[in-house]
């Protein structure tokens, strides 16, 4: 796919490979997008040439993506990131997920107000100049079942870790499910043994309030994005709780550096 790097692309690949092996043993939801592993959904770097330019890089690590269920339309899955790239923020989801990308960006700078009319002009910009990794990488409900992302956190957990490291950002924005990503790491465990959690506890470090790091990399422990989507209130308060939080654990991230 376009909008990804050579060694991303082949990853989703082997990855698309592994899950379509799965699918013979979901009968009788083989053919469908209702079985867990039906329709594999890329993700990844939104736009490249401009992911490339950005001095903070964020990457949005979310549950699944929805709306991809109909198998005449995606027979062999789809692409979240592709999407993104041409379609900009189309929706009230995505007009949060600028909200947020904003608020991290302006974490960086003096305070400023939140000015929707500006987020709304440069909300293709802003989606444009983002990562998306979502958990679960088949066709996701309006509710996540979160059984089943628990499962692919796990089952899929080396894949994971790897897009991250692929997609490399500065910023990882978690949605209310780290909890399914982290984890002890198992008794006499080496990097031969198979990885069953994205984030072992020793190789992350709590840092400030829903804030971790991971090696040169700030993970923010969030609410999901799809929360208080419809008032404008919600909206405000989204901005500044992010930025300030974002704000705070950057002090404290660069003092550590020092």
């Amino acid at each position: 796919m376009g909008s990804q790097t050579p060694a991303l692309d082949k990853l989703f690949d082997e990855w698309a490979r592994k899950h379509a092996e799965k699918i013979s043993t979901e009968a009788p939801y083989a053919m469908t997008h209702e079985a867990p592993y039906g329709g594999f959904v890329r993700d990844g770097i939104v736009n490249l040439e401009n992911w490339k330019k950005q001095k903070v890089r964020i990457c949005f690590l979310l549950n699944e993506a929805g709306g991809y269920d109909d198998i005449e339309k995606f027979p062999n899955g789809h692409d979240v990131a592709a999407e993104w790239n041409e379609r900009g923020a189309w929706s009230m989801f995505l007009f949060k997920i600028a909200i947020w990308a904003k608020a991290v960006q302006d974490a960086f700078v003096p305070p400023v107000t939140y000015n929707k009319k500006e987020i709304l002009r440069l909300r293709p910009e802003l989606i444009r100049s983002l990562a998306v990794v979502n958990i679960k990488k088949s066709d996701g409900q309006k509710r996540s079942d979160f059984d089943l992302i628990q499962r692919f956190a796990t089952e899929d957990a080396a894949e994971i870790r790897r897009e991250l490291e692929l997609v490399n950002p500065n910023i990882i924005i978690c949605g209310e499910n780290f909890k399914f990503l982290r984890g002890p790491r198992p008794e006499g465990a080496d990097e031969n043994t198979k990885r069953e959690k994205v984030f072992y506890d020793d190789e992350i470090n709590k840092i400030a309030k829903l804030t971790y790091q991971w090696g040169s990399k700030l993970i923010f422990s969030f609410w999901t994005p799809a929360n208080f989507v419809g008032t404008m209130s919600s909206n405000t308060i989204n901005y500044y709780a992010v930025r300030e939080i974002c704000r705070g654990s950057l002090k404290v991230f660069t003092s550590k550096k020092k």
